[in-house]
């Protein structure tokens, strides 16, 4: 029994290490990509704003021509359709992206007054 148990602690030890033979180093942008909940990046999230924003402009156009014939049902139904896309569009950037940007403006602040610290110790 006790050789039983010697061998497969012993072969346990050898898949410790073996699993350990293969160091890698990931910066923190690969390790944030492997995350599960990773669902956008950086980009996407800038991409998902800018198209929000152009959305929004043209359903500000569309105002402006219902003012001019306020009977026309067509624009009135393109407005709508085009508020509600913007709309499912900002739902998609608060869930996704606006902790993570709040997230990267917190740590270049941080960055920054670690910087200014540090300037004014040289000084």
């Amino acid at each position: 029994m006790k050789k039983y148990i010697f061998i497969s602690g012993i072969f346990l030890s050898l898949n410790v290490l073996a699993d350990d033979h293969m160091a890698t180093k990931k910066n923190m942008k690969e390790k944030f990509m492997e995350n599960p909940n990773y669902i956008m990046s950086f980009k996407d999230c800038k991409e998902t704003k800018d198209g929000i924003l152009g959305l929004l402009a043209l359903n500000e156009s569309i105002w402006n021509e219902i003012e001019k014939d306020p009977e026309n049902e067509e624009k009135w139904l393109e407005v709508s359709i085009i508020a509600d896309l913007a709309a499912n569009y900002s739902t998609i950037y608060d869930v996704f992206c606006k902790d993570m940007i709040n997230h990267r403006m917190k740590l270049r602040m941080m960055a920054d007054k670690k910087k200014k610290n540090k300037d004014k110790k040289d000084d």
